[in-house]
């Protein structure tokens, strides 16, 4: 762990990357390279040997090339918003792939798809968009402002439009792949002479084979997603429910309808910490946003009228709360759909003021506050994505399972919060949250905002809040597996392979032992 990068390499592989790259774009000081081994969650057992930072996708290609005569092994690193040890390496000599500096954006509103280089964020992506007036069908998760179009396409992602359109990868119509031996591998209408990428389906569904794979097979050097005109109608209605079987069974109800943009839910705790991030938000800019973002000054008027009308504190008596948001060609498209999801969300729970999701809508992509707790804790998410006849049981086991451990995760400060969400309309993400007091690390004090950390208190090391925090999460995935879940961000933290059928699991190994003979890519990714 504290060996030099000069004992874990090749001979005169840093000259190599430094003459490719550039020096000042291979980091090998020891603070880079602990910073790029941490995850929200944790820190790796063994050090990246050196970060590279490659600054357009032939750089990338080249550089692959040339870890791939070493016989180095890689892991990229996107956005770096991992808590599932995705970007963590596990082997001495790996090389860090940083793609952030890689930001082409080339959009063709021709043919309606956009092609974007591996380190764009969704924030990034989504503004370019904007100006005229387009959009990706799924357009980003809530950490879009840090998390990378090519990070959700290898890790999953879900929220802004994935009511009606599904996850990352339902948009892509293809990608450019640099496999383990440096060639570039182009999927879709895009890997046929003559053509573009406006298309993702033409023979086998190459494509398929490297989203959600961790890496494992290949890296991601552009991504190309198909685009829809910016919908103009937009209406949103919030609930408050009594326990959390109303509000599961609410949502469940209202997905299957199909008419939901985005929706979640808010455990007690969790409903706090949205409301306590609203607070902290800058008022003004606040206000702005939601008055910018409404069609016209008369509408923005009433949008912040309403929000001030509500104030903060609609929800602080509510168990739980769920929030939806519709769009349309026109308000009214909008409107005839949240008609629906008010007719079912009445039968369940409480109206309430919409303040959270017409905040989220004007303010999507938020900074990466959610990687400390309120009070400074630190936190890690898990989740499990079930069918819906499966949601309802799962919610009580885990109660059960709260309920056992209840006195242990008061002794040593554990928290658990849960975010509930519904997709698409036959899938359901149940996320449970640990928050506990511990001591920060690299990652924390790097990537968390720097304007608000100075008000965050410190708590000292708490081994034994991890060690339960490991041990309850152990819990939970065994709750997952038995009620048929399945994960997004599979990393090296879901049991991925070991829960395949057999001929499964053999495919994914062959796959792998073509792709990557030598196993360099993201070695660990999936179980393998």
């Amino acid at each position: 762990m504290n060996e030099t990068p000069s004992s874990t390499m090749a001979p005169n592989f840093l000259e190599q990357l430094e003459t490719l790259l550039g020096a000042e774009n291979v980091l090998s000081d020891e603070t880079s390279r602990r910073f790029y081994s941490t995850d929200v969650y944790r820190e790796a057992k063994v050090l990246a040997a050196v970060v590279a930072r490659p600054a357009d996708v032939d750089q990338l290609q080249e550089l692959v090339k040339l870890c791939a005569q070493n016989l180095a092994p890689m892991v990229v690193r996107g956005g770096g918003a991992s808590y599932t040890d995705g970007y963590l390496p596990v082997k001495e000599g790996t090389v860090s792939i940083d793609t952030s500096r890689m930001k082409r954006i080339e959009i063709n509103a021709d043919d309606m798809f956009v092609t974007v280089d591996a380190g764009v964020t969704w924030e990034e992506m989504s503004t370019a968009l904007k100006k005229q007036g387009l959009r990706t069908p799924m357009w980003g998760p809530f950490s879009g402002l840090a998390a990378t179009v090519a990070g959700s396409m290898s890790h999953y992602a879900v929220n802004y439009g994935s009511g009606t359109y599904g996850i990352s990868a339902e948009t892509l119509t293809g990608m450019d792949i640099v496999l383990a031996s440096g060639e570039l591998l182009s999927t879709g209408s895009g890997g046929g002479v003559n053509a573009n990428a406006f298309y993702r389906y033409y023979g086998p569904d190459l494509t398929g084979l490297f989203v959600g794979e961790a890496g494992a097979l290949g890296v991601k050097a552009r991504m190309s997603l198909r685009l829809i005109n910016r919908p103009l109608g937009f209406a949103a209605a919030s609930f408050g429910f009594p326990d959390g079987e109303s509000a599961l069974n609410a949502m469940i109800e209202i997905a299957r309808l199909g008419v939901v943009a985005n929706s979640f839910g808010l455990d007690p705790r969790q409903q706090k910490t949205a409301l306590t991030r609203m607070e902290s938000a800058n008022p003004f800019e606040a206000v702005k946003s939601v008055f910018l973002s409404a069609k016209n000054p008369l509408d923005g008027a009433v949008q912040v009228a309403r929000m001030g009308l509500a104030g903060r504190n609609f929800l602080k008596k509510a168990n739980y709360s769920a929030h939806f948001s519709c769009e349309g060609v026109s308000d009214a498209e909008a409107k005839a759909k949240l008609a629906a999801v008010r007719a079912i969300g009445l039968r369940y729970g409480a109206e309430v003021a919409n303040s959270i999701p017409t905040y989220f809508n004007a303010e999507p992509f938020m900074p990466l506050l959610p990687i400390l707790g309120p009070n400074g804790e630190l936190w890690k998410p898990t989740h499990g994505v079930f069918p819906f006849s499966k949601v309802i049981k799962h919610h009580r086991e885990f109660e059960a399972l709260k309920d056992e451990y209840r006195d242990r995760m008061q002794k040593h400060r554990v928290q658990l919060t849960r975010m509930l969400m519904a997709y698409s309309t036959n899938a359901f993400i149940y996320e449970p949250t640990f928050l506990w007091e511990d001591a920060r690390s690299v990652y924390h004090e790097r990537e968390y905002p720097a304007e608000f950390l100075g008000d965050m208190p410190v708590h000292p090391d708490n081994p034994e809040g991890r060690a339960l925090v490991k041990e309850l999460k152990g819990r939970i995935q065994e709750l997952c597996t038995q009620n048929g879940a399945i994960h997004m961000q599979i990393g090296k933290d879901y049991p991925y392979l070991q829960t395949r059928k057999p001929a499964t699991a053999t495919l994914v190994k062959d796959l792998k032992q073509m792709l990557d003979p030598n196993g360099l890519m993201n070695p660990g990714a999936l179980g393998l």
